[in-house]
């Protein structure tokens, strides 16, 4: 007997239980949808991370206050003195009450030419930047503008009062950003922007609350965290844009080990149901075995008849998995939408020692595309037919060492 005509012969048998060969075949399915559903999100987020993160400028450096005493201009100068750095870029921010708003923004003080380094790419949706002057110009961000169900709270031209520390100031909107989304480093939608020499007459006893430190070259970005690690000591926390993205890598990977690790106890079950699927129809065929092997079937020919039939479950139920797991990978994203914002303190805001939006926010809608990944879907295909086929073994064997006379007489 061919092998065509074994595989054939393997089918029909499948065929005769359609209902039983589903359910197993489901059971399969359920792993490899698993893998792909859950393993597709976190691609997804590590993805919206990165990009958010890049953005900002692979050879930016954040260093930010460690403890209670801000920087100077004396650090800024030291900063900029370093070698391989090309700019600093100031910072102070802290959070504000403005009146026609239920919870309190960041506001930020940063000179213009600056902007870049903190937003990474301007995108403005009307009016214009500040300039450079100790003048009351404010560039608000895009949910300060319109609130979450669309109304129009400030428009370019309005004014704003903002109370800061004690005092009311009265300040004119000149431009108002793009929406940038929510990320976990920064969050321009909730900021409001002003020059940094007005930001110092409203705060004059306060230092930067941040500094951007930006390389000449990426490859450097490792000497000059190190450089200023040495000069500040415990003052400050240095971050650098690639640390970040590493580290995002990292955790993400460690967390679809784990995914993997836990949904392989579903394999684990289908093989299980495969192997006592697989018995039950050795049991049901007992004569028809002796009957075939009686007219001629060798051994091995009967062990592929039934390895084949495991082949085609591991196959199908790969097929299945492929197919449901890309519609429960897009189907996630949309039902975690639903629930609306999550985070522990939902519309807080970073604390004032923060630069705003720096360090991980209260609570936001984190917005992403779900990423299959190749490599996962090889590991849930291949692990799907190895298991289907491991399970199938055993009742294979079993079948094959039949002898013709015993398996005839079995009643």
């Amino acid at each position: 007997m061919n092998i065509l005509d074994t595989l054939t012969l393997s089918w029909r048998q499948l065929k005769q239980r359609k209902s039983r060969s589903i359910l197993t075949i489901l059971a399969i399915a359920v792993g490899v949808t698993s893998i792909i559903a859950l393993s597709s999100q976190v691609e997804g987020v590590q993805h919206e991370i990165i990009q958010s993160l890049e953005t900002l400028g692979p050879e930016n450096i954040m260093v930010t206050v460690g403890g209670r005493t801000l920087f100077t201009d004396a650090d800024v100068v030291r900063l900029a003195s370093l070698e391989d750095v090309a700019a600093v870029t100031p910072v102070i921010n802290t959070n504000v009450e403005v009146f026609g708003l239920d919870e309190p923004v960041t506001l930020m003080g940063v000179s213009s030419l600056g902007l870049e380094n903190v937003l990474g790419e301007i995108k403005l949706s009307t009016g214009a930047l500040y300039t450079d002057v100790p003048a009351p110009q404010l560039v608000i961000g895009s949910k300060i503008a319109v609130n979450d169900l669309g109304e129009t709270q400030f428009v370019v031209g309005q004014p704003i009062v903002i109370q800061a520390a004690t005092t009311l100031n009265t300040m004119a909107v000149i431009g108002i950003l793009d929406d940038y989304g929510s990320s976990l480093i920064f969050q321009p939608d909730n900021t409001i922007l002003m020059p940094l020499a007005y930001m110092k007459t409203l705060m004059p006893r306060s230092g930067y609350t941040l500094i951007i430190v930006t390389a000449e070259n990426p490859e450097n970005i490792d000497q000059i965290t190190e450089q200023i690690g040495y000069v500040f000591g415990d003052r400050a926390s240095v971050t650098s844009i690639k640390q970040i993205s590493n580290t995002v890598v990292t955790i993400t990977s460690q967390i679809n080990i784990l995914l993997v690790g836990v949904v392989s106890i579903s394999f684990i079950a289908a093989g299980l149901g495969t192997f006592n699927i697989m018995m039950i129809s050795v049991l049901e065929r007992i004569r028809e075995i002796g009957i075939l092997k009686a007219i001629g079937m060798k051994d091995r020919s009967v062990l592929t008849l039934y390895m084949s039939q495991g082949l085609f479950i591991g196959i199908f139920g790969s097929i299945m998995g492929l197919g449901l797991g890309t519609a429960a990978a897009f189907a996630i994203p949309l039902l975690l939408g639903g629930m609306g914002d999550f985070g522990p303190n939902s519309g807080s805001n970073a604390p004032s020692s923060q630069p705003s939006g720096m360090g991980p926010p209260g609570g936001m809608s984190f917005a992403y595309t779900p990423l299959i990944s190749l490599q996962y879907v090889v590991v849930a295909v291949v692990a799907s037919i190895i298991i289907a086929l491991l399970s199938s073994a055993y009742p294979s064997w079993k079948a094959a060492r039949m002898k013709p006379l015993d398996a005839l007489r079995y009643e």
